[in-house]
């Protein structure tokens, strides 16, 4: 064995850190109800919740705009509860900017933008829907069975229209697009809508609402089955 062999196999193997997540989830793992996460809580966030919002302020555990992607402090699998308040109608619904996502790429490639650098600040540049990737997100910390609650207004409605940072119009058909077995609750027929862009999968369990008025929705994490046709890279996002 040559010396170049000898000093490549004594050296040891170079360990990937471990991601740093916020010690709130450790300590309220441990409580009864498990971890329980209010994303856009504001001031006033719902008592026993981890609140995330894109403020410091009271109540505000992680203060994470949560447009940008992914949401480093909050682990994989962790809630079994999320909820939001009058949060989802302000994601903003588009896909990321394609001149944007070339452009940090052109840096990339100079050397001007270390991957480190886009990675810390950035994020994610180049996804396919902006509340579609939101929503994959959700999935990603709540456990395999959590329940995600939302409410908002009905797409359309006077609340809605009245509020100038409105951006995402959202109505019951929708979080059809979220599951694969999603049926039209007055026919029964499926909506067939979850195979155009494959994302990750929830069971919708109830969806009340009026069209003048607010919407009320209870999703179930599934788990990633093959069935659902999911993607390993999910179908929308690459960099």
């Amino acid at each position: 064995m040559n010396m170049v062999s000898k000093k490549k196999q004594n050296t040891p193997a170079k360990r990937k850190s471990s991601p740093k997540y916020n010690p709130i989830f450790e300590r309220m793992s441990n409580e009864v109800g498990g971890v329980r996460c209010d994303l856009g809580c504001g001031f006033r966030k719902a008592a026993g919740f981890v609140g995330v919002d894109f403020r410091k302020g009271p109540g505000v555990d992680i203060v994470q705009d949560l447009s940008l992607f992914p949401w480093r402090e909050i682990p994989d699998d962790v809630a079994s509860i999320v909820m939001t308040s009058h949060l989802n109608e302000h994601i903003n619904p588009a896909s990321s900017n394609p001149q944007l996502a070339a452009l940090i790429n052109l840096l990339k490639s100079k050397g001007v933008l270390t991957e480190k650098e886009v990675d810390s600040t950035v994020g994610e540049y180049n996804f396919l829907g902006g509340f579609i990737r939101f929503m994959d997100e959700v999935w990603r910390i709540t456990k395999v069975g959590g329940k995600f609650m939302m409410s908002h207004p009905y797409a359309g409605s006077p609340g809605y229209w009245q509020d100038p940072t409105h951006i995402n119009p959202i109505n019951q058909a929708t979080y059809a697009y979220f599951d694969p077995f999603a049926k039209e609750p007055v026919s029964g027929q499926f909506y067939g809508l979850y195979g155009i862009y494959r994302p990750k999968p929830w069971k919708l369990v109830s969806c009340s609402y009026t069209t003048y008025g607010n919407m009320e929705v209870l999703l179930e994490k599934r788990d990633i089955d093959p069935s659902y046709n999911v993607s390993t890279d999910n179908g929308l996002t690459s960099k």
